[in-house]
């Protein structure tokens, strides 16, 4: 009995850590910083070698970014969604739109089994990682019910700031279901890449040069440390 008790003590331990014992411990460092260009401070987050926003920019630029649905409040809660040509420069001195290959390294400390090179679902948990707590109908968050897996153990509090798609009158769509996420990276003339956490999963959704993202939508931005 006491060689059973062992034998079944030691595939415990061998399960845990084939199963995520392993897994490196999340450590967020907070911080902020104040964009001198309009005086707005963000919250910011280190997660490994990265800083980002912890906050969805919300800077002002001279064309093609909009409040949801031209509301002020909106872009006090989500920030501002921008054309991709604009938020490429739309980041503060010292700050940039991440590219591909730093959310996918991002996202890779949030989860190892991450894989970038996955057709659209780049991580099955790492979204609920991201997302900030909280559903609208309980008043307690952004984010409509039922919000899976949101735990945001990464602080980066990611929000469902909606998109605004390139009809000839601007057409604003799915605010509090979805955040979108540009990244810096060019598929070709019409389109980039993206991030996208949906309110249904806990997933991480990659635009590639297949599922891609027309230029002239209006996303989110978050910002990375150069």
């Amino acid at each position: 009995m006491k060689k059973m008790a062992s034998f079944s003590l030691i595939m415990m331990v061998m399960l845990f850590l084939f199963t995520g014992g392993c897994n490196p411990k999340i450590e967020p460092i907070f911080g902020e910083m104040t964009d001198a260009r309009d005086g707005q401070t963000y919250k910011t987050v280190t997660l490994g070698d990265q800083t980002w926003l912890a906050q969805n920019l919300n800077y002002e630029t001279e064309n093609n970014s909009w409040c949801y649905q031209d509301k002020s409040e909106n872009c006090d809660n989500y920030g501002r969604l921008y054309t991709w040509e604009e938020a490429l420069t739309a980041c503060p001195d010292g700050w940039h739109l991440g590219s591909d290959e730093e959310w996918s390294t991002l996202i890779k400390y949030l989860d190892p089994k991450a894989d970038p090179n996955n057709v659209l679902i780049e991580s099955e948990i790492a979204g609920g990682m991201m997302k900030a707590t909280g559903t609208i109908e309980d008043g307690t968050g952004l984010w409509r019910r039922p919000n899976t897996g949101a735990t945001n153990v990464s602080g980066f509090s990611a929000v469902p700031g909606g998109e605004r798609v390139p009809t000839p009158a601007g057409m604003f769509n799915l605010l509090s279901q979805h955040a979108f996420f540009w990244t810096s990276t060019e598929y070709d003339a019409r389109s980039a890449g993206f991030r996208t956490l949906d309110y249904g999963h806990s997933g991480v959704t990659k635009g590639t040069s297949t599922t891609n993202m027309t230029k002239a939508y209006g996303l989110s931005v978050r910002c990375i440390m150069d």
